[in-house]
């Protein structure tokens, strides 16, 4: 029997529907103009479809975000999605084609608790923890989807402790896991977990970044639409089919197509009127998933005083985590970046600049009692605000991998719906171009 992967998994539940969805439409609106609208309104373009995008926001790219500092234009990091992994096949293949370089973006993990740092080679899981962690790979391995539907029912840290994870063992995985999922392991489908660490890349997918900044994709994929209709400023409150036709209406305008990809995180579907209206299944399924709460921090720094490159250091202080974004970007100032999750987000958040890079850097006086001094500037967002995503990404809790994500990823007539919160690689922009590009193909078939 076929071993189903969360990879395959994803794939062979959402393919049949689209494929049945499919018509001989010529025109498609695109809901949205992230990475997933994007893709897919190339995609259309190729194969001769007329495309119109509409975007809520004033800008392109959605949770891409490039960030530079006037005090040091020549610096470069992500208010946004941050990694392209080994394994991310059509991301590292869409760069190429654009003609964007990536450069390495991996990280060793310095440990900051109680105040006191300890290097990668300083720290490590107890034995205890460590082969109860490898028996348990080895055995997800031979997972069948009676076993991964089981797993799914567990949160991660539940599922560890099971295992024989001891409590401290447990507590420094959080600190580390949490940041791959925006949450606490508490609140996260272990089958989620499992699949993030057993089926990906040495470093958890956390491998490279577009030279220059990851905001270049966006810029090359507009470049690469001249002719397709863009439209900004515009939120869509309402979805329509009627006669074969779907429309599409955002404020005073109107957008008529055969088709539509509706390309929106779950969290705003609620936001979006539906007529005929999604299935009551569908619209719980979009009213239950949560969407994580992180805010990342770029501080500018007048000199690289963590000295090495590949400097990262997950701790137990309200910045959560810290990585060093400026890696092969020339000058002596430089940047780090704070990524907290949760509750820690929030407190984060609610502060001010002045306050939360006070806070912030306070805490790295463990590694350099000069850091505070040496902070210029801070630049931050807090993705759980931001009006048209409500989070970072989608957070998928215990008992929903099998079940809500199926049900979001449904076709609604002729809407198809695209987006990371449906993909396989869920979480990473990966994701994003990936499932954008197969509802586009899913119509042209």
């Amino acid at each position: 029997m076929k071993t189903i992967t969360r990879r395959s998994f994803v794939a062979a539940a959402s393919a049949p529907g689209l494929l049945r969805a499919a018509g001989r439409a010529r025109r498609c609106v695109i809901v949205g103009a992230g990475l997933a609208g994007l893709a897919a309104a190339l995609e259309l373009k190729k194969a001769g479809w007329a495309v119109t995008v509409v975007e809520a926001r004033g800008r392109l790219g959605g949770r891409v975000f490039s960030h530079r500092f006037p005090q040091a234009p020549g610096l470069v990091s992500e208010l946004g999605a941050e990694w392209i992994g080994e394994s991310h096949a059509r991301m590292i293949a869409l760069c190429k084609e654009m003609d964007l370089p990536l450069q390495t973006h991996r990280f060793g993990t310095w440990l900051l608790r109680d105040g006191v740092v300890r290097g990668p080679s300083e720290w490590k899981y107890s034995a205890e923890a460590e082969s109860a962690y490898r028996k348990f790979e080895k055995e997800y391995r031979s997972y069948g989807r009676k076993e991964k539907e089981t797993l799914d029912r567990y949160d991660w840290w539940a599922w560890l402790a099971r295992l024989g994870v001891p409590e401290d063992d447990l507590r420094v995985r959080d600190l580390i896991d949490s940041t791959d999922f925006g949450e606490s392991i508490r609140h996260v489908s272990a089958y989620a977990a499992a699949a993030e660490y057993f089926e990906s890349s040495a470093a958890n997918e956390m491998d490279y970044k577009i030279t220059g900044g990851n905001s270049r994709l966006i810029e090359a994929m507009a470049a690469r639409l001249d002719g397709a209709s863009i439209v900004t400023g515009a939120v869509v409150e309402e979805i329509r089919e009627r006669g074969g036709e779907v429309t599409v209406k955002a404020g005073a305008r109107t957008f008529a197509a055969d088709a539509c990809i509706c390309t929106v995180p779950a969290t705003m579907l609620r936001s979006v009127r539906f007529d005929p209206p999604l299935s009551a299944r569908q619209a719980e399924a979009a009213g239950t998933l949560q969407y994580a709460r992180i805010i990342k921090n770029s501080v500018l720094f007048a000199s690289r005083f963590w000295k090495a490159e590949d400097f990262s250091i997950a701790s137990d202080a309200t910045a959560h985590f810290y990585f060093h974004s400026t890696q092969k970007q020339e000058g002596e100032p430089g940047i780090l970046c704070s990524y907290a999750i949760g509750d820690k987000a929030d407190v984060l958040a609610s502060a001010g600049a002045a306050r939360r890079q006070l806070t912030i850097t306070r805490d790295l006086e463990a590694v350099d009692p000069a850091a505070s001094s040496l902070a210029w500037s801070i630049a931050s967002y807090a993705w759980q605000r931001d009006p048209f995503t409500r989070g970072a990404y989608a957070v998928y809790r215990p008992g929903q991998w099998f079940d809500v994500r199926p049900r979001l990823a449904r076709p609604h007539g002729k809407v198809l719906f695209a987006g990371e919160h449906l993909a396989d690689w869920q979480g990473f922009m990966e994701g994003a171009v990936v499932t954008g590009e197969a509802a586009a193909r899913a119509l042209i078939k």
